[in-house]
């Protein structure tokens, strides 16, 4: 009786906001709905650690319950986010190289954090079947060909993408629900708690606090932009639910942010996925009052890796290595990634908040306009350097945690390892020689070489391979591969398809792993995007009435032919109301 009566404050609650919101129910169906919720960067052994110490009660409860079941998976590699979202979205996997690459025949470096890069990237796939037609993306970086977007780099900044009320409406109504204002004031007062506690233990910390005592206030200006977006996020999804839409995919970010900043198991990490927990229980119980029965999947698109800093440990960048290691005249052009991932959600907020301009009194237009202004002040001192002038560069680094390109730019052609060794004769072998590398991939001919210390693997366009001394990839010091998810045989082919893409550097260089922990390229204390450790595998908890084995796919292509399959039909007919 209770879940009745709740469930119908719930469904009279969500029917007056989309009345005032223009956006009317779908009539009721009895076709599953599809609701993807993907988290950032949360391995399965992470999340395992979780759901064992309490940090994620809701979820726990309903695996518990059998509702749901857990499994590990490999999404894809390189490990990162932009490989995994293209792959399950799009069912595309061979056009992105990383998360920033080099585009050598037009000068232009590529970072997916731009949103006219990712449209760019998008663009290849403009005549494939999107995942998400007739839907609803949220936070992603690519649409999939969803209908109604926000918060979606794809899509971000294009005419039209604020219609009638959309953002406008969800920002107010998320102001004027009184539970939402207190959860964003307590996210709010733990993230400026959290940075007195762990970001001022330095002396260095404190000095920099002392010359700028702003950067508390930073702080939770930084926390107020993350706990409004996810809010908003969370209510978009709501909404959605209540109206029928399907399907819905929204990426919830906080952990990411919080494990590349402190570590994967780090207390704030957790604390991340404490909060994801709430909002999980508030989708779920939303689609268990919808006029609609829906399935939900929870899954990460890769997992976390302990990391040491690769300039840290070394006093050097891994680009300042290289010119020193040529020992000419050369112009160098690296990415060092700054800490500007919390800004991310300002800059949603802000797109989004362009219409409330044309809807506001002067005065009101003003301060929105003032706010904005200030976002992308602050934004712009973390712009890499790349993103302000196209490089021109006999030499690029493009780094993505502990997988890095390396561009010769003096020819727009890839090279071969023979030429490169006949260019710069020393620099293969101190590459291949430095601790901090694990290994080192290049070309010569139609073959892959894989090189480390004491030996290599030399893979054939058949995928076959021969090693010459000592397997690169059973180095115990330099690339500790254990074989959990990841045998040498699947790590061969990866990296000879990722070498053979035409935006691959001319050399690949990964991070050395040690079984502990990963050398990264960036400046981080939790890392993916190459080989070793947690960052291999991401998870999928999905419905327990569907007999799948996540274990046998190849990558997020799987998930995606699945997911098609299975929910072509319960995509609604009717357009979206904007």
């Amino acid at each position: 009786m209770m879940k009745r009566v709740i469930g119908w404050v719930y469904r009279a609650k969500y029917r007056l906001l989309g009345r005032q919101m223009g956006q009317p129910e779908a009539p009721p169906t009895l076709e599953r709905g599809l609701v993807l919720i993907q988290i950032d960067g949360l391995s399965f052994d992470h999340l395992q650690q979780a759901l064992q110490e309490g940090r994620m009660p809701y979820l726990a409860r309903q695996i518990q319950k059998g509702r749901f079941r857990v499994s590990p998976w490999f999404a894809g590699f390189p490990t990162t986010t932009p490989v995994v979202t293209a792959a399950l979205l799009y069912g595309q996997l061979d056009a992105i190289p990383g998360f920033r690459w080099y585009e050598k025949a037009r000068r232009q470096p590529v970072v997916m954090k731009r949103p006219d890069h990712v449209r760019r990237v998008a663009s290849r796939w403009k005549n494939a079947e999107g995942l998400l037609r007739g839907g609803a993306c949220y936070a992603s970086m690519f649409d999939g060909g969803a209908e109604r977007t926000v918060f979606t780099l794809s899509t971000m900044g294009l005419p039209g993408l604020l219609r009638g009320v959309r953002g406008v409406g969800l920002f107010l109504m998320v102001l004027l629900s009184p539970g939402r204002i207190w959860r964003i004031l307590r996210m709010v007062a733990r993230d400026i708690l959290d940075e007195l506690w762990y970001g001022l233990r330095s002396r260095e910390a404190w000095w920099r606090f002392l010359r700028d005592p702003t950067g508390l206030l930073r702080t939770g200006f930084l926390a107020l932009g993350n706990a409004l977006l996810h809010e908003l996020l969370t209510f978009s999804v709501s909404l959605d639910l209540h109206r029928g839409i399907s399907p819905l995919y929204a990426l919830y970010v906080l952990y990411d942010e919080a494990a590349h900043r402190y570590g994967p198991d780090h207390g704030v990490a957790f604390r991340a996925l404490r909060r994801i927990d709430a909002y999980l229980r508030e989708i779920d119980r939303m689609a268990s009052f919808a006029r609609r029965p829906y399935d939900l999947y929870i899954f990460s698109d890769h997992g976390m890796t302990p990391a040491e800093s690769f300039t840290r440990r070394f006093g050097q960048s891994l680009g300042d290595f290289i010119r020193a290691c040529i020992a000419q005249p050369i112009t160098m052009n690296e990415t060092i990634e700054p800490d500007d991932r919390r800004w991310r959600s300002w800059r949603y907020l802000m797109a989004e908040m362009r219409g409330l301009e044309r809807t506001l009194s002067p005065r009101g237009a003003r301060m929105v306009r003032a706010a904005r202004a200030y976002v992308q002040r602050q934004a712009s001192r973390s712009l890499e350097p790349e993103e302000r002038a196209k490089p021109s560069a006999d030499v690029v680094v493009r780094a993505s945690g502990p997988l890095a390109h390396v561009y010769i730019a003096l020819t727009p052609d890839p090279l071969s390892l023979s030429e490169i060794a006949v260019q710069w004769p020393h620099l293969l072998d101190a590459l291949i020689e430095h601790p901090g590398i694990g290994m080192v991939v290049g070309r010569e001919g139609e073959d892959v070489f894989l090189m480390g210390r004491h030996g290599a693997r030399i893979v054939r366009p058949d995928g076959q391979s021969r090693i010459h001394g000592q397997d690169p990839l059973t180095d115990p010091e330099r690339m500790a591969l254990e074989g959990r998810w990841l045998d040498p045989e699947r790590v061969t082919q990866e990296l000879a398809r990722l070498a053979r893409l035409p935006e691959s550097g001319d050399l690949i260089l990964l991070g050395a792993w040690n079984g502990r922990s990963v050398v990264t390229f960036e400046d981080q204390r939790g890392t993916h995007g190459g080989l070793g450790g947690a960052q291999e595998v991401a998870f999928l908890i999905f419905p327990s009435s569907y007999p799948l084995r996540p274990q046998t796919w190849r990558d997020a292509r799987d998930f995606h032919a699945f997911l098609s399959r299975t929910y072509q039909k319960a995509r609604i007919s009717q357009p979206l109301a904007h």
